[in-house]
């Protein structure tokens, strides 16, 4: 049930509003955002926190905290309008990444999730208006397979342009704290709302045992990063690069952005060129650094494609979103950019599937064929699209193989048959068939 505030609203429907607002004045400065956090809101963000999650240092569960729900966020709420409120150190933890290197995720305490969330939620309803169509990543109504037709559209109007895959350098440890909060000053004048939100951007981290000051960056795990590294690009690339596409570019020049993975489609390949090489110096006057060794100016386009395919050559191919993009002919004879899986995060995938399935070789089986299933499940919703019907069915039969030797090497009185085996995975609903998305928008 929704509780009304003292003024006759709950905290929705000035939520709403707030909304509303920014969308009919885009330059329209917020005062006062303090009193959309009550009780209420609070608790709804602890509702739609993943109970599944990794605890912070304090190792409280969500299923823990909630069971003095009241208790907590009465006394979560006091510390926050009195600006008492101070987030625990958040716990950092590595994860291996395809290429070798490690990504930090912060770990957070189920109540500093809960703040998080609740300035996150804040923050997207005001800036959502602001977003350009451009921007895909961590939006409500947006989504990677979105973003991916949108490319392939920009594409299939340049016949003979160039693209440019863009990388940036550790972006999310790299955003600098007073450069984001000069951003969100000018849209946001409420001095406590500010304040809640810095100290949530420099929350201490737990590494390795020491407690260290957050002096730069939003780490990547916080609730709260998403929505302030949109903010953060949305500045620094999306409405400079729509100002100087009409300004500055000639021919049609467009980009698809999903949170700092971004590509950018030029008409004509002098126009990429020119682009490539005043961006450095555009990231470098906001503290952020292109990762040259990941980042590349190609060829691409229906003509360019049909002259390297008569060189006998290939157009290079090059990454977005989990997906490697490539040239292919169609039946018609046009050529167009396709997408299949990546092939090292495939190899990673199942390899982190041999990994799970090893280390509980004597966990309960139903428990572990449940995880899995779902590992699988998920792998193939993301990546079943049209293009790519070749890569789905090859994870698939390779999952099916993990899972064949998994049985077996458990040992029992009979060995599992791939018979017996694809019984037991049809009876708990193992992924066999798929429905694909279509990526294409324009045909030929």
């Amino acid at each position: 049930m929704t509780v009304l505030s003292n003024d006759g609203q709950s905290w929705l429907t000035k939520l709403e509003r707030i909304g509303e607002k920014s969308a009919r004045n885009q330059s329209i400065q917020f005062s006062n955002l303090g009193h959309l956090i009550d009780s209420d809101m609070l608790k709804e963000q602890f509702r739609r926190l993943d109970g599944n999650k990794a605890t912070g240092i304090d190792h409280v569960t969500k299923a823990r905290w909630g069971e003095q729900l009241d208790e907590n966020v009465s006394r979560l709420l006091q510390r926050i309008r009195r600006g008492t409120y101070r987030p625990k150190p958040a716990r950092i933890t590595e994860i291996l990444k395809e290429d070798g290197s490690k990504r930090p995720l912060a770990i957070s305490c189920v109540e500093d999730k809960v703040v998080q969330l609740t300035v996150s939620t804040i923050l997207s309803k005001i800036y959502e208006p602001l977003f350009l169509p451009c921007s895909y990543g961590f939006r409500l109504g947006q989504s990677c397979h979105m973003a991916l037709q949108a490319l392939q559209q920009q594409t299939i109007r340049n016949w003979n342009g160039a693209v440019v895959e863009i990388d940036i350098r550790k972006y999310f440890n790299r955003i600098p704290h007073g450069e984001l909060m000069e951003l969100l000053r000018k849209k946001i004048s409420d001095r406590r709302f500010l304040r809640l939100t810095e100290v949530l951007i420099t929350a201490p981290i737990l590494e390795d045992g020491n407690i260290l000051n957050n002096e730069i960056g939003c780490p990547q795990g916080s609730v709260l990063s998403p929505v302030l590294a949109n903010i953060y690009l949305h500045h620094v690339i999306d409405e400079w690069f729509e100002q100087i596409s009409h300004s500055h570019i000639r021919g049609k020049a467009d980009m698809v952005r999903y949170a700092d993975d971004m590509v950018f489609t030029f008409e004509y390949q002098h126009e990429a060129k020119r682009f490539y090489s005043v961006l450095p110096k555009r990231l470098g006057r906001f503290g952020l650094e292109l990762h040259e060794d990941k980042s590349q100016l190609l060829a691409a386009g229906h003509v360019a494609a049909m002259r390297a395919n008569q060189r006998g050559e290939r157009l290079p191919t090059f990454n977005f979103l989990g997906f490697t993009c490539y040239w292919r002919r169609t039946r018609k004879g046009y050529w167009r950019l396709k997408f299949t899986s990546r092939k090292d995060r495939f190899a990673a995938k199942l390899k982190g599937l041999r990994d799970f399935l090893w280390k509980n070789l004597n966990a309960n089986r139903r428990q572990t064929l449940n995880t899995v299933i779902r590992v699988v499940r998920g792998w193939v919703n993301y990546h079943g699209i049209s293009d790519n019907r070749r890569r789905i069915e090859q994870f698939i039969y390779q999952s099916r193989r993990i899972l064949y030797k998994w049985f077996n090497r458990k040992g029992g009185r009979h060995p599992m048959t791939w018979k017996r085996l694809n019984l037991i995975l049809k009876m708990l609903g193992y992924p066999d068939k798929w429905k694909t998305k279509s990526i294409l928008l324009l045909t030929r």
